[in-house]
């Protein structure tokens, strides 16, 4: 059983890479918008996505805290929360700042609305965006 637990856990805690940060963009009015895909998000979803990093995310909306804060409410080991806050960082939705030998964590407030704004942004574009009727179902 533990063998497959490792195996498991091996493969939901993969490294994710960025590859564009996130922006919001308003188009010049009278020109055609570049529409965005879905797959652009995928780095930020999976980021969030995880029950670990979601709950993470959860801590630092109450403000700023060590990794020792978030190690004791969540009832795990440092090196598995730092691993999870170092995944959450290269999004960008997570700061860190040293402060002796502490670091402390918080939101990128900034980064995360944008982030947030620019997927609802995009989902609208996307719906409203004329595709044509689809071949396939006639």
């Amino acid at each position: 059983m533990s063998t497959r637990s490792s195996a498991k856990t091996a493969a939901v805690t993969k490294p994710i890479s960025v590859t564009k940060p996130i922006s919001v963009t308003k188009p010049t009015p009278g020109t055609t918008p570049d529409i965005r895909s879905l797959a652009e998000f995928v780095p930020q979803f999976k980021a969030l996505g995880h029950p670990t990093r979601a709950a993470i995310v959860e801590q630092l909306l109450g403000g700023e805290r060590c990794v020792c804060e978030i190690t004791a409410q969540l009832g795990m080991s440092q090196p598995l929360v730092s691993h999870h806050l170092a995944l959450l960082r290269d999004t960008g939705f997570v700061c860190a700042r040293g402060e002796g030998a502490r670091t402390y964590y918080s939101l990128d407030w900034q980064r995360f609305s944008e982030g947030l704004l620019s997927f609802i942004a995009t989902v609208e574009e996307l719906h409203c965006h004329d595709r044509g009727s689809s071949s396939v179902c006639g």
